[in-house]
């Protein structure tokens, strides 16, 4: 995905193989060098490609349990438990159900217990935006985001695919947005999604650094 936001444009690829493997690479704006974020059977380390230091499980936790968007919003079912409508709203000149739901018990480690919102658009059941309260005090310092955040989604389309062999049964459609719009703070950040693909990695795709620093 490329990232614009007020300190300049990124490019994130975030990449996980099921179930315990995440790997998030990002450039800095401005070209001020490149940051790795991975975890792999509950090792997880951070730092520049080839200086990963060890950071905090909360963090590791939170990436595992929903630090990417796409994945995020095709498991609310699993994640979340006592959804509940209040009513519609507009998003994005579209109407939308409201709808509010708790986190289940370690779904989403270190984030916020306190109810989120979701937006379901009326006429075609996709997810329109996020709303997300602020952590708790005791995580907030461990948080990408000490506030709440606000996010809007758009611009659905088919999720790429590994190619098919002759005798696999036809998977069920699968979309993702391509635009997401994430508000906090006083700050917005755009993320546009060049390619979201499934089934492309192999289990053992994605390994920790052979040396991390404590």
């Amino acid at each position: 995905a490329a990232g614009r936001g007020a300190f300049g444009d990124a490019r994130i690829e975030f990449r996980f193989v099921a179930p315990d493997a995440r790997r998030l690479v990002q450039s800095m704006p401005g070209g001020r060098g490149v940051i790795e974020m991975g975890v792999v059977g509950g090792k997880a380390w951070m730092g520049e490609p080839g200086r990963a230091r060890a950071i905090d499980p909360k963090i590791a936790e939170e990436m595992a349990g929903g630090g990417d968007l796409q994945t995020l919003v095709h498991s609310l079912d699993a994640r979340f438990e006592q959804f509940a409508a209040k009513g519609k709203a507009s998003i994005g000149g579209r109407e939308a159900w409201r709808i509010e739901m708790k986190p289940r018990a370690n779904a989403l480690a270190g984030m916020p217990a306190t109810a989120w919102t979701v937006y379901i658009d009326t006429m075609n059941a996709t997810i329109l935006g996020l709303d997300i309260p602020a952590p708790p005090a005791d995580a907030a310092a461990n948080a990408p985001s000490p506030g709440g955040q606000a996010i809007r989604f758009s611009e659905w389309r088919e999720v790429e695919r590994a190619k098919l062999q002759p005798s696999d049964a036809k998977p069920p459609r699968l979309l993702c947005f391509g635009k997401a719009e994430i508000e906090s703070g006083g700050m917005k950040v755009v993320l546009e999604f060049d390619r979201v693909a499934v089934d492309t990695l192999e289990p053992g795709a994605i390994t920790a650094p052979p040396v991390i620093e404590p």
